[in-house]
């Protein structure tokens, strides 16, 4: 009878040893599933508010840009910003603090806003940022670089625009072919008639350039070969 009596009691012990490890880790486990709960929570509420800033930034920037239209204005001229215009260079200045990507869009459509107003320096800094923004689409970065030193032809450094041109021209580069026409350009410009007649003459070949890049080539080419040296 002793044997039964203290055989109960330790079944009893450990039921209660039992029950007292599984509040515990029910406890636990109830916690840790608390905060994972509240760990997807979080995360999905910030990936909301993230996919509701990035379509409320996209709706900014195409609006800007129906605002932006300078299709009136001549190439080669400038216009004073119209009230619509200066709307829209105010609204994509908003867009500095977004996504590379954006970001780099709204900074080459204000330079360009710029450039037709007259505005040159304003559009040459807008357009260093993106060249020199290691985040920014390559391929948008080499275009910032063309249009920096397009926009300086005439009266740029030309040692500082050769060596910007020197990271455009190589093979296989998509801005190629415009590169070495600035470099001719550039040729023109100092005097250099030989150096300026081989690029042209080499653009005027090369079938992996735009068709009117190779035409505008070989008319400044029967242009030069026409005059004196």
């Amino acid at each position: 009878m002793a044997d039964d009596i203290f055989r109960e009691v330790d079944d009893d012990m450990r039921m209660e040893r039992l029950r007292l490890m599984a509040r515990r880790y029910v406890g636990a486990a109830v916690a840790v599933v608390a905060v994972a709960a509240a760990g997807v929570g979080g995360w999905q509420y910030h990936a909301w508010r993230g996919r509701q800033a990035a379509e409320a930034a996209g709706a900014t920037y195409f609006a800007a840009l129906r605002a932006a239209d300078t299709s009136h204005i001549a190439p080669g001229e400038t216009n004073a910003l119209t009230p619509q215009q200066k709307d829209a260079l105010a609204r994509l200045a908003t867009l500095d603090g977004v996504p590379s990507g954006l970001r780099t869009l709204s900074r080459l459509e204000r330079a360009a806003l710029l450039a037709s107003s007259g505005d040159g320096k304003g559009a040459l800094a807008l357009w260093a940022q993106v060249a020199d923004d290691q985040r920014a689409d390559a391929l948008l970065r080499g275009l910032a670089s063309l249009l920096w030193v397009q926009h300086q032809i005439d009266d740029g450094d030309p040692a500082v625009l050769r060596s910007r041109l020197a990271t455009l021209d190589g093979a296989g580069k998509p801005w190629r072919g415009l590169a070495e026409e600035c470099e001719a350009m550039l040729d023109l410009r100092q005097g250099h008639l030989a150096d300026a007649r081989r690029r042209l003459g080499q653009l005027t070949t090369q079938i992996d350039v735009p068709e009117g890049l190779r035409s505008r080539a070989g008319g400044m080419l029967q242009t030069l070969n026409a005059t004196p040296s």
